[in-house]
């Protein structure tokens, strides 16, 4: 691996750790094991590493989705998988605290969605539905939502799981429009 990957690497756990507007190039360089001026051999300010660590962690994810879309088992079970990559990040990647805070500034610096992967992945599974990657945008937010909800990481994943099983199973009796 090069210095620039690690240094990515580190960078992943600090800007999680510390949101954007905490992470400096200081924190970047102590968390590497470089000098500052070793990390500016590779990045020019601290919107470069974002940058790198964004399309890591999309690099990443998509990898993984299409692994799971293309794993044994049943289409309930491929979906949660897909699905599952999404809330482990949401649980998992960034502080609470900071989550909202990184996904605003890579939309705003415009940084590649990172979660393009996933919607084409899911996009695969509901081929055969009406609408399939409005749908997998609609899973996605779904379980964002489930995400920042309250409950311990065993009760979202189960929040999840159930909402697959009303999407692959429908809810089982017809929805009534109108009045």
């Amino acid at each position: 691996m090069s210095k620039r990957d690690d240094i990515v690497t580190a960078a992943v756990e600090v800007f999680g750790r510390h949101g954007f507007r905490r992470t400096s190039m200081d924190l970047v360089a102590q968390a590497a094991g470089v000098s500052r001026p070793a990390l500016y051999q590779h990045f020019r300010n601290k919107r470069d590493v974002f940058t790198a660590v964004a399309a890591r962690v999309a690099d990443h994810m998509t990898e993984a989705a299409r692994l799971a879309r293309d794993a044994e088992g049943t289409s309930a079970d491929r979906l949660y998988g897909v699905l599952s990559l999404k809330l482990e990040a949401a649980i998992g990647v960034a502080g609470a605290r900071y989550r909202q805070e990184l996904v605003a500034e890579a939309a705003a610096m415009g940084v590649t969605p990172l979660e393009s992967g996933l919607v084409a992945a899911l996009a695969d599974l509901l081929a055969d539905t009406p609408d399939p990657s409005d749908t997998a945008a609609l899973l996605l937010a779904s379980t964002a939502g489930i995400g920042q909800s309250e409950g311990t990481p065993e009760e979202l994943r189960h929040r999840l799981r159930r909402l697959v099983e009303l999407v692959v199973g429908g809810l089982g009796t017809p929805v009534r429009s109108g009045s």
